[in-house]
């Protein structure tokens, strides 16, 4: 059974939609079951069950409270569009580990170019319910060039000969940092030479990533640094 359901506050219930209504049934819940409740913004709802419907689900709230922790620094994480299967593996352990903002952008080697985020947004709350986190981080998509107006930017670069650990020196406690990831057919040429300076190209190391690896990997290294996860 899921750690908790994904529903939205009307009229002094909680409603759960279909996708949400098909898990009540999967995990055979019943009317007068209690469940817990996150609405994405914080806010967590203890409800008892009042209704299950063929697409809804109508709850009774008992009690609620507000969770406004917000991890910090502030991690933006932009990922090139890559395939559906790998994104989705990276997306749900970003949101397990607390980063605070998913965006996707389309780059010259990205093979597929998504034109919804229904999928991505499915993910982050999947991942969110099973790993207890009310405040959900945002998705988004963005186009390539807003990548260049991010705060101290990380740009992960197998060819760079600067460690991810000496740029994190630098910085003096940043309020956010950015993470820019390229596709899992990497950059082109073209764009690695035109990445402007204030973006930091780092190597992770002597060992070939695959997409979702890298970017698990130095989220967990900016958590280990900064201590994100117990403050």
């Amino acid at each position: 059974m899921p750690n908790a359901f994904y529903g939205n506050l009307f009229n002094n219930k909680i409603v759960l939609d279909k996708d949400e209504t098909a898990h009540i049934k999967i995990v055979r819940l019943n009317v007068n079951d209690e469940i817990k409740v996150f609405d994405g913004i914080g806010n967590i709802y203890y409800c008892k069950i009042e209704k299950i419907k063929k697409n809804e689900t109508i709850c009774e709230i008992i009690k609620s409270e507000y969770n406004n922790k917000v991890y910090k620094p502030i991690i933006n994480f932009y990922m090139g569009a890559s395939k559906f299967d790998r994104m989705k593996i990276l997306i749900e352990k970003l949101v397990e580990l607390r980063v605070n903002n998913i965006f996707i952008y389309h780059s010259e080697k990205s093979q597929l170019k998504f034109k919804s985020l229904e999928k991505f947004k499915k993910t982050v709350i999947e991942s969110s319910k099973q790993s207890e986190n009310p405040l959900f981080p945002n998705i988004d998509f963005v186009n390539y060039n807003e990548i260049f107006n991010t705060k101290n930017a990380i740009l992960l670069d197998l060819k760079s000969n600067i460690i991810l650990k000496n740029v994190l020196e630098e910085f003096d406690s940043p309020e956010e940092i950015s993470v820019v990831l390229g596709p899992d057919m990497g950059f082109s040429e073209n764009e690695l030479n035109n990445i402007p300076n204030n973006i930091r190209k780092v190597n992770l190391g002597n060992t070939i990533m695959r997409f979702e690896t890298a970017g698990i990997f130095t989220i967990s290294i900016l958590n280990y640094y900064y201590n994100r996860l117990h403050i």
